[in-house]
């Protein structure tokens, strides 16, 4: 728990695993910082899904695939 006037910082980035591969990913999704940790992940497909609108993005070039107009995620891949 937080001391009082302590705030909470969010790391910039996370990492997935899909398959054997490591992706490190924002962590937040650029339409409303929606937080990708909390999306859904779909690995056959490398993709995810921001939790707040849907928005679907490819893990391999974050490039957005689907949902409100964005842009897209600077994505890499680590192994």
């Amino acid at each position: 728990m937080l001391d009082e006037g302590e705030v909470a910082v969010r790391p910039a980035t996370f990492v997935i695993q899909a398959g054997e591969d490591l992706y490190e990913v924002p962590s937040l999704c650029p339409h409303r910082e929606g937080w990708l940790e909390h999306g859904t992940v779909n690995h056959n497909r490398r993709t995810i899904a921001c939790p707040l609108h849907f928005s679907v993005f490819s893990l391999e070039t974050g490039e957005q695939l689907s949902g409100p107009a964005c842009g897209s995620l600077t994505c890499r891949k680590l192994t």
